[in-house]
């Protein structure tokens, strides 16, 4: 019910709760007087004969007006250019109701602050304030129609007095001025003298914001014409819905009579005190109801309905909206709210209040505080636990508790209350205890940013970045503030998340024009890009929620791509939950038929309905998910995305580059060779300073190189560096200038061999042609087939030089060789036969040359007979390539577009690909891969795209990681096959049962404090054994397993609770509670036992189950059995069973246990017999 309210004053937190307790007193005394005109039973009977058909009817109807509000934003945001969703204007017009009825202000308080909601989703303020002004205007509109339409009515109907006519004429004549008055003002400049105006300073604000609307969207007659015809629709469909309770209520009047009673009321809703009108438009609507000929019990009841409809029951879902809204309306300054790209350095520090050498102490104090981005932060306990409750069926029982309790079933009401509550308040506790865990474990490998404060370069965490802060980049970097570049050397950025640029783009110093476009500032960096090659240093300006990335994030819902798991658990959950409303409404109608009790028959659908959905399914995947991730973390593998577990535990082939994973990462260099292959202490000398004075990104291969010229002494005292151009993946070269002691400015170059070739034209001296360049690759290919790691080194004289650019690499004197051995890892060959025993193939993706990656292959065991290289690669046509990528495990001299070109075949071919990476050039390959992993001392930008980091650069860790990762995902499907075994099964008997038998098999109570305690063992789940069989295979979601199994455990419990009923039946006869009793111990103890069936593919003696598992599942059996001969049971409406009948449960529940056990076998045979190939792929078709 989207309504608008009168104007808000700006009220103090104890007025405004006030106001609240001044709306539930009167509401308070309306009850009550209303009770004392008539009897308290004459009302529980109104209510006890409330018919569910109608009352289904007003929750559509209620339902449809927040439909016809989400459609007027949206034609007026299509209007304006803009998209918005029906889906995404419903919760919008949900969240505006809320505040409007919390902070009654005619409409103006939810729609202010419904203004930064719209911008979240992408749209312009002008179309943002147009489509707040429209909807305001047309709501007036409709409702100065509405009014006249009813007073009318009364006129016609004889109830009408001269007071009335009078208030309602003035009501309408101000209600239409201030429309027009809104739609005039719309877009327009803010009337100097309206502040002079008694009242003007509190509209000022309001009015100057809508004041920002375009006039041209406002002033269309055809929308406002659309927008009026929807708001005068709710109008409509309150009146409607408000009527049809009556109607459900058993009394008959005319709409017409109704609608003018209920427009009549809503005059002092609106101009009421308290939120909402509480009390006084409860008085007003019984009043004019009374005129119609409604009785005083059907007149209170139905209006305490409809308010519920539209009032309360909004209430939670708008207060999370709400919440939502306004906790992310903290006012920091918008990401161009000044032009800061155009200011020069001076400039910038002044506003910042910030110096070259960055913030000290003092300056720090006086900044603000880095304001977060929204979607890192974990929920408190009581949102969750509220979360828990957002939920239509939660929320339907709830309001059906709320009956019981009005017809006196006051027991019954607070006991499933109270089972709701506990269910909702132990489910959360779990969920928050593993949400803080898994942010404990990103907090590990969180990213940290380079400052300078106080004079010194500290790390701190990115996040912690404010604006005044000098920040540190080298190549690898992830941006972590908008800023300005204070310096740059040959400084490429990819920022394509941003301006959706495909290539790396130059950033230089320097102050870009005012009007320029994001992508156009080549002046600045900006949060999220990361720097692909070069340094950098940035003066931050915006950070946090106020940078380009953070508008991006807050208007955007950014998530993961689905993976495989979620979107078949995504159809699963809509099967089984469009199954089970098929079966509740067919219960509800054919017991509505039968003519059972109206109250104890909504509430047992109601209850059937919560006891056969899968509602604890998210939050059992959760908590498995979280406790995986936490034991995953002990065995040195960290969880960044949950949901890539599945994906871990299904992947099957592993792609690699060699270094630090075949092989043990730490670079020794054995050899400084001349181009004669003698040794040559210039050539150590000359890589040594290169090396060393290059403030790029740090390396094992510069470190390598340091530390044998330590070792060997080489005297690098009296060298100054002078400029530097930084390492990147084209050049694959390093220069250094340098002055030496006594003599010219030096360019040392290093890096790959044939690159360094390439810039040279001089071999000590002498000219480089075609006979030495082959003899230099001979020596090459010779010491690459020994696994040795060949770089070159050369250097130029560049007299009187003071810096030095790319275009300076040219005609380079050749000095020598650097040979750099990696030996392979100890035991790295054992645990590769692990992996390929786990049923991953491991691949080796490496940028070196082809002689260096297969000696490492055969070194370690791996076939390295074929071999693809990077050349053949660009030759190779799509289709050879899929023919091809499966059969070959080394990939050698490859480039990062081609690493993920190679995977992305692999996907193609049916494989679930992991990639480990931890460079630069990886991060495309790691965002392609269904698992991407790094290593904690990885590149930013590496790190960020992983979905696992690992702690320590070990294969050995990452098959630990498998294990765990396959553990994780059998627990999750174990709930799922549970579950399904379980709900199944019980939706066709519950629905046969209550059809068939003369009365209600089941109470509410009875059937959720089934589900209560059959979810206990559930969230043991997550620490059950795992069959070791089961490990040894990669595994998939398989959506036709599912079905199968819930199919066959679901007939197999119907034919045993028929087999119950039977026996119960003839033993109980015409006792309800002696049969329920039987039938609910029968029930969860057969529930039960289908854990330990459906847990393992062996025989269920054959295999353990956790200690936990199998302590929570005997524990609520045995209070299973204790249950009906207790005070307790009492309570739930259970009787003691006699001992015969307890044992012959007892043996029905042994031979649905052993029956169950064959249905298994035998649906694994099924499974195993179409394809032993399909089998080999997919592993065994069970969980563990």
């Amino acid at each position: 019910m989207p309504h608008a309210d009168r104007p808000a004053r700006p009220l103090s937190s104890a007025r405004h709760w006030l106001g609240w307790l001044l709306g539930a007193a009167g509401l308070a005394a309306v009850v009550t007087v209303a009770l004392h005109l008539s009897e308290v039973r004459a009302f529980a009977q109104q209510l006890a004969r409330l018919q569910p058909g109608w009352l289904l009817l007003a929750v559509l109807l209620q339902a449809m007006t927040y439909l016809a509000q989400g459609q007027l934003y949206r034609r007026v945001a299509h209007a304006g250019q803009a998209e918005l969703s029906l889906w995404q204007g419903a919760r919008l017009g949900l969240m505006k109701l809320f505040i409007d009825q919390a902070l009654p202000s005619y409409g103006l308080s939810g729609t202010l602050a419904a203004t930064a909601a719209f911008e979240r989703h992408g749209i312009r303020r002008p179309v943002v304030m147009a489509c707040l002004a429209v909807s305001l205007t047309a709501y007036l509109l409709a409702y100065v129609a509405s009014l006249a339409a009813a007073l009318a009515v009364t006129v016609l109907e004889g109830h009408a007095t001269r007071l009335l006519l009078l208030a309602g004429g003035l009501f309408v004549l101000g209600t239409l001025g201030a429309g027009l008055a809104v739609a005039l003002l719309a877009g327009h400049p803010l009337p100097a003298r309206l502040s002079r105006l008694p009242g003007g300073q509190w509209l000022q604000r309001p009015l100057a914001v809508l004041a920002q609307a375009d006039a041209r969207l406002v002033r269309n007659p055809r929308l406002l014409l659309t927008a009026t015809g929807l708001d005068l629709g709710i109008v409509l469909l309150d009146a409607t819905t408000l009527w049809v309770l009556i109607l459900a209520l058993g009394e008959s009047p005319s709409w017409a009579s109704v609608f003018a009673g209920f427009m009549l009321a809503s005059v002092l809703r609106s101009i009421g005190v308290t939120p909402g009108g509480l009390g006084l438009f409860e008085a007003a609507l019984i009043t004019t109801l009374s005129w119609a000929g409604i009785s005083v019990p059907v007149a209170l009841s139905a209006t305490l309905l409809f308010r519920g409809l539209s009032f309360w029951l909004p209430m939670l879902p708008g207060l999370l909206l709400a919440r939502g809204a306004t906790r992310n309306t903290t006012p920091t300054p918008a990401a161009d709210d000044e032009p800061w790209w155009s200011w020069s350095p001076e400039q910038a520090f002044r506003q910042l209040d910030s110096t070259p050498d960055g913030l000290d102490a003092a300056r720090l104090a006086r900044h603000p505080a880095a304001t977060q981005l929204a979607r890192g932060r974990t929920a408190g306990l009581g949102r969750t636990f509220l979360t828990q409750l957002y939920n239509p069926l939660m929320l339907i029982l709830v309001v059906a508790c709320g009956v019981s309790l009005v017809v006196a079933e006051w027991l019954d009401a607070l006991i499933v209350l109270a089972i709701i509550l506990l269910s909702a308040l132990l489910t959360a506790l779990q969920e928050r205890r593993a949400s803080r865990a898994v942010e404990a474990l990103r907090a590990q490998v969180a990213l940290t940013a380079k400052v300078r404060r106080d004079g010194q370069l500290r790390e701190i965490p990115a996040s912690q970045v404010v604006p005044g802060d000098v920040v540190e980049l080298s190549a690898g970097s992830l941006v972590p503030a908008d800023g300005l570049l204070l310096e740059a050397r040959d400084c490429f950025v990819a920022q394509g998340l941003l301006t959706g640029e495909s290539a790396p783009v130059q950033k230089l110093p320097g102050v870009a024009k005012i009007d320029a476009s994001l992508a156009e500032r080549s002046n600045c960096l900006f949060m999220g890009s990361s720097l692909r090659s070069g340094t950098a240093r940035l003066l931050a300006v915006r950070s946090g929620a106020a940078s380009e990335y953070g508008r991006i994030a807050q208007s955007l819902t950014l998530r993961p791509p689905e993976t495989e798991f979620e979107r078949g658990l995504r159809h699963f959950g809509a099967l089984l939950l469009r199954v089970m409303l098929l079966i509740v409404l067919g219960v509800l109608a054919a017991n509505i038929l039968l003519q059972r009790p109206t109250v104890d028959t909504l509430l047992f659908a109601i209850a059937l309905a919560v006891g056969l959905s899968p509602e604890l399914l998210p939050a059992v995947l959760g908590i498995t998910l979280a406790q995986g991730a936490q034991r995953m973390a002990h065995q040195g593998v960290i969880v960044r995305h949950l949901n890539a577990i599945e994906n871990l535990g299904a992947m099957d082939v592993l792609c690699s580059d060699k270094t630090g994973t075949l092989t043990q990462g730490v670079a020794r260099l054995d050899a400084a060779l001349d181009a004669e292959g003698q040794p040559s202490p210039r050539c150590l000398l000359l890589a040594a300073l290169n090396a060393g004075l290059q403030t790029g990104m740090a390396n094992p291969l510069d470190e390598a190189i340091s530390a044998a010229a330590q070792e060997q002494q080489v005297a690098l005292d009296g060298y100054r560096k002078l400029d530097e151009t930084p390492y990147d993946f084209v050049r694959k070269r390093l220069g250094v200038l340098v002055a030496e002691p006594a003599g010219a400015p030096l360019l040392i170059v290093k890096g790959a061999l044939d690159k360094v070739l390439d810039a040279c034209d001089h071999v000590h001296g002498e000219p480089l042609d075609a006979a030495h360049r082959a003899q230099l690759d001979a020596r090459f290919a010779e010491w690459s087939a020994q696994g040795y790691r060949v770089l070159g080194v050369a250097s130029r004289a560049l007299p009187d030089a003071t810096g030095c650019t790319v275009a300076d690499e040219r005609a380079l004197d050749f000095e020598g060789f650097l040979l750099i051995f990696d030996p392979p890892e100890p035991g790295v060959a054992d645990t590769l036969q692990w992996l390929a025993g786990l049923g991953v193939q491991v691949k080796i993706i490496s940028g070196d040359n082809r002689r260096v990656t297969r000696h490492v292959a055969e070194a370690v065991g791996l076939d390295a007979e074929q071999l693809i290289t990077g050349s053949e690669l660009l030759r190779m046509k799509d289709d050879e390539l899929l023919h091809r990528v499966p059969q070959v495990a080394l990939f050698a001299e490859v480039d990062p577009s081609q690493k993920e070109r190679i995977i992305l075949a692999l996907q193609k071919t049916g494989h679930v690909v992991g990639f480990l990476g931890d460079g630069i050039n990886d991060a495309p390959a790691l965002h392609a891969a269904d698992v991407g992993i790094s290593v904690d001392q990885a590149a930013d930008v590496a790190r960020e795209a992983a979905d696992f980091v690992l702690l320590r650069h070990d294969l050995d860790l990452l098959r630990l990681g498998i294990d765990e990762g396959r553990r994780t995902f059998a627990n999750t499907l174990k709930y799922i096959f549970i579950t399904t075994s379980a709900n199944f099964g019980n939706m066709i008997s519950m629905a046969l049962a209550s059809v068939l038998l003369p009365f209600l098999p089941l109470l509410a109570k009875q059937i959720l404090l089934n589900n209560f305690l059959s979810d206990l063992p559930a969230m043991t789940l997550a620490g059950d054994h795992v069959d070791p069989e089961w490990e040894r295979t990669p595994h998939h979601w398989n959506l036709r397993e599912v079905r199968n199994v819930m199919v066959a455990f679901g007939l197999t419990s119907s034919l045993f609770d028929a087999l119950t009923f039977g026996l119960l039946f003839y033993v109980a006869g015409d006792q309800p509670a002696l049969f329920r009793s039987g039938w609910f111990v029968e029930s969860l103890l057969t529930e039960l036992a289908i854990i330990f069936v459906v847990r393992t593919y062996k025989p269920f003696y054959r295999s353990r189950p956790g200690r936990l598992l199998l302590i929570s599942t005997l524990a609520v059996m045995l209070l299973t059995l204790l249950l009906p001969y207790t005070p307790v049971g009492g309570w739930f409406d259970l009787v003691p069973l006699p001992w015969p009948l307890l044992a012959a449960i007892l043996t029905l529940t042994l031979l649905y246990a052993a029956t169950s056990e064959w249905v298994k076998r035998h649906l694994l045979a099924t499974a195993r017999r179409p394809t032993r190939a399909a089998r080999r792929h997919r592993g065994q078709p069970w969980p563990p």
